[in-house]
């Protein structure tokens, strides 16, 4: 019979488990937290972030254009879709996945870019230009390389 009652107890069922037996031994007292010093206001780094951008001429928006060959053909894809700028640069980077040589990537703006309506020649793999303070607002753009092309966009906020 003991076999069946598990000698008494039966975890599974509620029933309470043993406590463990309290020792008469003294406790270490813990010691008070430091407190965390107290942090800098956000409007004073961001105002310094800001003047730190101005002073080195602002930040560099990446945007890399990659190029490689599906069985229907050449295909390019540009990330990001549409690329956030300025102030500062627009950086392109070419990445040949076809077979790694420098290939000639043309920009064309329809309606008109940041630079004007001249096409932009992206010949060593990369071309980096600046955004003046005059173009704001969104500017789409073809791409042109192999026989394929995309039309990504680029968007300058008002500042």
């Amino acid at each position: 019979m003991a076999a069946f009652r598990g000698h008494g107890r039966n975890p599974s069922r509620g029933e309470a488990r043993s406590k463990k037996k309290k020792t008469n031994k003294p406790v270490a007292k813990k010691k008070a937290a430091r407190k965390k010093p107290a942090k800098k206001s956000a409007s004073r780094s961001l105002a310094r972030a800001g003047a730190r951008l101005a002073a080195t001429g602002g930040r560099t928006s990446q945007i890399t254009i990659f190029v490689f060959k599906t069985g229907a053909g050449t295909k390019i894809r540009t990330a990001p879709q549409r690329a956030y700028a300025g102030p500062g640069f627009v950086e392109w980077t070419v990445v040949n996945m076809v077979d790694g040589s420098n290939i000639p990537v043309t920009l064309t703006w329809p309606d008109g870019g940041p630079w004007g309506k001249e096409p932009i020649e992206i010949r060593d793999g990369m071309q980096r230009l600046e955004i003046g303070s005059e173009p704001r607002g969104r500017f789409k753009y073809v791409v042109h390389a192999l026989d394929a092309q995309e039309d990504p966009e680029v968007e300058i906020p008002e500042m």
